[in-house]
């Protein structure tokens, strides 16, 4: 007997949630960035792993295909999260400035990682060569418009993929008071010594510093742009807790309760959360 269209795509929708309930939803996100916190790799950078622990989870939660899924990480140095997401049993592979610094790592867990400028050139993959792709602290080095390299984020997802996107929140409180305090004493927006960096950079280094800072709105515009239909902005705590813990509070708190009480108000606060995370759906 033919199917119709419609019955067709009732029935990959409904083999997608049978994967959904029978495979995704065992995967505990906190737990297994926990472990692999605990695990020998994550101590080559512990202070690495402190200060992006919260993102790691936040970005397993949003990363809602099967596992055993093809899932690209663009920007995967020095590894952390590829080897959590390789743990949580999808398929990787990566995109790199400079994947020749952890050859090792990726030959341990299996992973093909290839060196691509993404403002330079294509990534070099074929169309719909991926359930889901991860661009995570990104997006705001780039020097130029990213809207080439959204398209060609959406050109490399197949029917329906998934982008996972995050990036620092132009309007969070922290960003909020720093221009606050600067446009208060008379200061340049930008400190000299940050600007004296900034222009020395040449070639790939460019891309170690933050270009520019975008808004919920800046980025919920730019996905549909690139092409995608559905597009998700949630505001999320990804930096509020790092450093702010009872052992430290007793050591230094003039440093601490600061921290926490912006933390506070974020908390109750979303729009002035450290954090856009951006969930994007492909139309077809």
């Amino acid at each position: 007997m033919v199917r119709s269209k419609y019955q067709v795509i009732l029935a990959w929708y409904l083999s997608l949630a049978t994967c959904y309930l029978g495979v995704k939803m065992h995967i505990d996100a906190k737990s297994l960035v926990d472990t692999y916190g605990r695990s020998p790799a994550a101590g080559d950078k512990p202070a690495y792993f402190r200060l992006h622990r919260d993102r790691y989870v936040v970005l397993l939660q949003a990363l809602d295909v099967p596992s055993g899924s093809r899932v690209l990480e663009i920007g995967c140095n020095p590894g952390q999260f590829t080897e959590i997401l390789v743990q949580a049993g999808y398929r990787v592979w990566g995109i790199d400035l400079r994947p020749q610094d952890r050859a090792a790592l990726w030959a341990r867990l299996g992973v093909e990682v290839r060196r691509a400028n993404l403002e330079e050139e294509p990534l070099p993959f074929e169309d719909a060569a991926f359930e889901a792709v991860l661009f995570s602290e990104v997006l705001e080095h780039l020097t130029h418009s990213p809207l080439p390299v959204l398209e060609e984020i959406c050109r490399v997802l197949g029917p329906h993929g998934l982008l996972v996107l995050s990036t620092p929140n132009a309007r969070s409180l922290r960003q909020r008071l720093l221009l606050g305090l600067r446009l208060l004493f008379w200061q340049s927006l930008e400190s000299p010594a940050e600007f004296r960096h900034r222009i020395g950079l040449r070639g790939d280094a460019r891309y170690t510093v933050h270009h520019h800072l975008y808004t919920a709105g800046e980025l919920r515009w730019l996905v549909r742009q690139a092409g995608f239909a559905s597009v998700h902005v949630r505001h999320v705590l990804a930096r509020e807790g790092v450093g702010v813990t009872a052992k430290r509070l007793l050591r230094k708190p003039w440093r601490v309760l600061p921290k926490a009480l912006l933390g506070g108000i974020a908390a109750l606060i979303p729009p002035v959360r450290s954090t856009l995370l951006v969930k994007a759906r492909k139309d077809h």
